[in-house]
């Protein structure tokens, strides 16, 4: 029984939280959806799953820029530009009209509730599996100016959402490869891979902007890649690299921070603890989500060469892991560790935010 009661706490712990919906026609078995995306707290499922999950079929008509749904009863048709559903000439209001994201159009779930029953012609069960998600929706704020002055001192907001935005630095990128494995794989790639997912996972969970310094394969000066994080609404700042060794035994996530900047006061020296900053708060929050999610963390280190070595902005510089270790090398090579780790920053994010914002509350 004991081995039972923790099998089912190993699995929960490892299981990162999701996104995800179920849905299904009444009296049938549920799907579950995990492309979705949260929009000011709103889940928003992409049209095609959601009919697809209770049986009907459709397609989108790009000359007339509408998505058809074939029922039983003839076609519906909804579209981004209306907030009608329109059915046998007939128009049914829509609590927000559909929305492009990430490439599909996606629908709300007063639609799954209130439209698609009545496409149907029974009752839907539809359950949001995460509904307590903090979101908000942030419009790009201002321009680049005067970059390392407003970085070296910027501050977290002390009021407002959870987090506002999300800036990732995949390292490298054209020429500058990074490291490179024995197998030729080289760092630049899987950098890039990682940040593309942990946006993707922000963006569907939070529905928050993510800033990304590169997406793809080019060289940046130190003023490109320092750009996403100047932005106003940057609440964290995430650097994604991989490295190697010498020797291929070492292994594991590498965590780096700027140097802590403890001044000793009368109040140190009589015991009372010291205040660790934000940048360290994230880290321990990040290196706790990784290994909770099985994946192992060498530690937690001050790195004097960060990019700028000062400021206030929560910033850590992740090393993926090692290429030069033959095991973990494999493992950043699977789409299925990558997707691990992504999920697993994630969830330090969101835990950082979380104990953040419970902080600045009073909550205990």
């Amino acid at each position: 029984m004991r081995r039972l009661i923790l099998l089912l706490i190993l699995i929960c712990i490892a299981e990162p939280l999701l996104a995800a919906v179920e849905i299904a026609p009444r009296g049938k078995p549920p799907v579950r959806l995990e492309d979705v995306y949260q929009q000011s707290g709103i889940p928003y499922i992409a049209i095609e799953d959601a009919i697809d999950a209770v049986g009907l079929t459709g397609h989108w008509n790009s000359v007339r820029h509408v998505f058809r749904i074939r029922t039983s009863r003839g076609w519906a048709e909804i579209s981004p530009a209306s907030d009608f559903l329109e059915f046998n000439e007939e128009y049914y209001p829509l609590e927000g009209a559909p929305r492009f994201i990430d490439g599909r159009l996606r629908v709300n779930d007063s639609f799954i509730l209130n439209q698609l029953p009545m496409l149907v012609g029974r009752p839907i069960y539809f359950r949001n599996l995460d509904p307590d998600t903090d979101t908000i929706p942030k419009e790009d704020t201002g321009a680049f100016e005067q970059l390392f002055a407003f970085l070296l001192n910027k501050k977290v907001a002390r009021s407002g959402p959870l987090i506002r935005a999300v800036a990732l630095d995949p390292g490298h990128g054209g020429l500058d490869t990074g490291a490179i494995a024995a197998n030729g794989l080289k760092e630049k790639e899987i950098n890039l891979q990682v940040a593309n997912k942990l946006a993707r996972q922000l963006k569907m969970k939070l529905g928050i902007p993510i800033y990304m310094s590169r997406d793809g394969d080019y060289e940046l000066s130190m003023e490109q890649r320092l750009k996403p994080a100047s932005r106003e609404d940057v609440d964290v700042w995430l650097l994604l690299h991989a490295q190697a060794s010498l020797s291929p035994v070492p292994k594991g996530v590498c965590l780096f921070t700027r140097p802590e900047n403890i001044v000793a006061s009368k109040e140190a020296q009589k015991g009372t603890p010291a205040v660790q900053s934000a940048s360290m708060r994230l880290a321990d929050a990040l290196a706790l989500s990784l290994r909770e999610a099985g994946i192992q963390v060498d530690g937690i280190y001050p790195s004097p060469l960060l990019s700028l070595g000062r400021g206030e902005l929560p910033t850590v510089q992740v090393e993926l892991g090692y290429l030069s270790n033959p095991e973990e090398l494999a493992q950043l090579q699977s789409d299925s560790y990558q997707d691990l780790l992504a999920k697993a920053l994630y969830q330090g994010v969101w835990n950082y935010a979380k104990a953040t914002k419970e902080k600045k509350n009073g909550i205990k």
